[in-house]
């Protein structure tokens, strides 16, 4: 029995290595543990007798790219059972059939794609309610924002913010790590300090009376605005302060805006 010890996260580069490693010595999924830096998992396949003898000279494998991105995506996600999931679809991959990632009905391709699919859905929220809070670094402005996703979708979401806010000397900070860019270069920084974000900034204010007056009490559906913006994200958004007393005066605004255009 093998065991892998992952220690970084999300942990693609290491579990990478790691795999090209038993795949060449043949170690077969059953035959690997799979450790990392949340907890210790179990030996879920349960110990065999017979276990494949090591080559004498390490075979390389080659896969679809394809493949890549979607391991690459799984193994952001949260879940301690990854790194064994996605090891087992690769060496079902090479050993049973190439193109076992199309088929949707495996059990294994089932669970791999819902990875997947939470974690893009988690890097999705991201980019929709991050905020960022205003500070004066060596004189000069600095944007900073905490936030807190269910995965480990910080790394892919980075091209955007790069990409969107090029000009603007920013941070992000998650509770496992931390990017800052300075216009040119991209840091990261493994557990940031969250009290570096301030409690609240001058952007802010402003941006508490845009979303007050663009709020249209007439068209408030609270079922549907709480799918898509949970109230677990509400702590890290000013905005969202607002949210309780407008959607209570909602009916009165709503009547007012009637009465009003009945005037006209």
């Amino acid at each position: 029995m093998k065991t892998v010890a992952i220690t970084s996260v999300p942990g693609f580069d290491e579990w990478r290595e790691a795999s090209r490693e038993c795949l060449a010595h043949g170690i077969p999924p059953e035959d690997i543990i799979w450790q990392n830096v949340q907890s210790v998992q179990d030996d879920l396949f349960g110990h065999q007798e017979q276990t494949r003898a090591t080559n004498k000279h390490q075979i390389k494998h080659t896969i679809p790219k394809s493949a890549l991105v979607l391991f690459k995506y799984a193994l952001c996600h949260s879940d301690t059972k990854r790194f064994a999931l996605c090891y087992r679809v690769l060496w079902r991959m090479i050993y049973e059939n190439r193109n076992l990632i199309q088929l949707k009905t495996d059990e294994d391709i089932i669970q791999l794609y819902m990875l997947v699919k939470a974690v893009k859905r988690d890097a999705y929220k991201m980019s929709a309610f991050l905020r960022f809070k205003e500070l004066e670094i060596e004189g000069k402005e600095h944007f900073v924002a905490w936030y807190e996703p269910e995965h480990y979708s910080l790394e892919i979401k980075l091209d955007f913010f790069r990409t969107r806010f090029k000009n603007m000397r920013w941070s992000i900070l998650t509770p496992y790590r931390g990017a800052h860019w300075d216009t040119e270069t991209l840091l990261l920084e493994d557990n940031p300090d969250p009290s570096a974000v301030p409690d609240d900034d001058r952007i802010e204010k402003y941006w508490l009376t845009y979303y007050a007056n663009i709020f249209n009490p007439a068209r408030i559906k609270t079922n549907a605005m709480l799918n898509q913006m949970p109230k677990k994200y509400w702590k890290n958004m000013p905005e969202t302060s607002l949210i309780d007393d407008m959607i209570k005066q909602s009916g009165a605004r709503a009547y007012k805006m009637i009465i009003d255009g009945n005037k006209h």
